[in-house]
């Protein structure tokens, strides 16, 4: 009696979920013809934002004098950025050590704060690297990208170019099937994100070497291009 009770609510509750996968072309009116297309629109981009990445590097005998030592160097560097309205300044990690020299073996703490850069004025931050270079702080990395906000503004125009082509291309398929309307639906965007310009590391002992000369020249960068992309995927419904 109970398996007679239980069966006609299974297969009640079955019927919603064999409903769910119904292949829509079955429901379809006649005449009617699902179209899956795609479109991919790129755009090379000029590179508008210059950011330099750098660091104060110091050894010392004891950790307390080493720390002073950053602490001191450091916040006379972020003043000096803070000064230049056209360049956006942050301090990043900050880092204390013991070491041990391979000659001597003596025991010394070596430390280090990093700073980094941005700005869409590069005239600026890069007259401003100089200075900071010429406060012994090291350069590690000075490279040029897209700002997300360009990004942004040409994903969207790269949209709305996909979506005409998608809608073209529908409209041919509609004329060539002889039907007279294509109407775009289940829509999906696929952007490639924003793309970056990795940071060309120098290494830190070099930079020392620099503090020797009685001035620092400012360094140069030449921006380059970045290519966006973006992919459009969509099902058109191609009517009589």
């Amino acid at each position: 009696m109970r398996l007679l009770l239980v069966l006609p609510l299974l297969l009640t509750l079955s019927l919603p979920a064999l409903a769910q996968v119904e292949d829509p072309i079955l429901s379809m009116p006649d005449g009617q013809v699902i179209l899956n297309i795609s479109a991919t629109e790129r755009r090379e981009v000029e590179q508008d934002l210059l950011i330099a990445n750098l660091s104060y590097v110091s050894t010392n005998k004891g950790p307390r004098a080493l720390q002073n030592e950053i602490n001191e160097a450091m916040a006379k560097a972020v003043k000096t950025a803070k000064k230049v309205s056209e360049v956006k300044v942050n301090t990043g990690a900050y880092q204390v050590y013991e070491i041990t020299d391979s000659r001597t073996k003596e025991k010394k703490w070596r430390g280090q704060q990093s700073l980094t850069l941005k700005s869409k004025n590069a005239e600026s931050l890069l007259k401003l690297a100089g200075e900071l270079q010429d406060m012994r702080l090291n350069m590690n990395g000075l490279n040029y990208a897209l700002s997300p906000e360009t990004a942004v503004e040409i994903q969207d125009a790269l949209m709305e170019d996909a979506l005409k082509q998608l809608q073209t291309r529908a409209n041919r398929a509609a004329k060539a099937m002889g039907k007279s309307t294509a109407e775009l639906r289940d829509v999906n965007v696929q952007g490639g994100g924003i793309p970056y310009q990795q940071t060309h590391q120098s290494r830190g002992m070099l930079a020392q070497a620099n503090f020797a000369e009685s001035s620092m020249a400012a360094p140069v960068a030449a921006s380059g291009e970045s290519t966006i992309t973006l992919s459009v995927n969509a099902r058109a419904i191609l009517k009589p």
